[in-house]
């Protein structure tokens, strides 16, 4: 296990990665709709772990062209968390800002789970080193300021 995530960390250094840990709880739930319960403990997250020496903006989109859900700025080995209320699919678009430097990418969809059944804490976490290689798709500027 050690060793999985040493050799994980290694890659992560070698460009821009987006790791996703989610997982889920089956508690305090409210069963009568599709929606969490607003008890604290019952409500999905999505927590953004900013690795890097970049600011990052980070966009959270729903899936399909239904638009924005919210807009975070990260700074430097800094956290946000995003909550949310109803299970939906998202994928981020993400700004790396550092000096003269710029990145854009956009990740793959993941979905957040928040029903009856249970919610998700999920953890994404962005390295980001310079030049435009490793993970996620390379966006346009103009791409990431559509929130779409």
């Amino acid at each position: 296990m050690v060793m999985k995530r040493v050799v994980l960390l290694l890659f992560f250094m070698l460009g821009y990665i987006l790791g996703v840990n989610g997982w889920s709880r089956y508690s305090n739930f409210d069963n009568s709709s599709t929606r969490c319960s607003y008890k604290a403990s019952a409500k999905a997250s999505l927590t953004i772990q900013n690795r890097s020496s970049y600011t990052l903006t980070v966009k959270i989109i729903r899936t399909n062209g239904r638009g924005l859900y919210q807009t975070v700025t990260i700074n430097p080995q800094s956290a946000s968390t995003i909550y949310f209320s109803r299970s939906d699919t998202y994928y981020t678009k993400t700004k790396a800002s550092k000096k003269l430097e710029t990145i854009y990418k956009k990740t793959t969809p993941f979905s957040i789970q928040c029903d009856e059944t249970g919610y998700s804490e999920a953890t994404l976490q962005f390295f980001v080193s310079s030049g435009s290689g490793g993970t996620g798709q390379s966006i346009s500027k103009a791409e990431f300021e559509s929130n779409k």
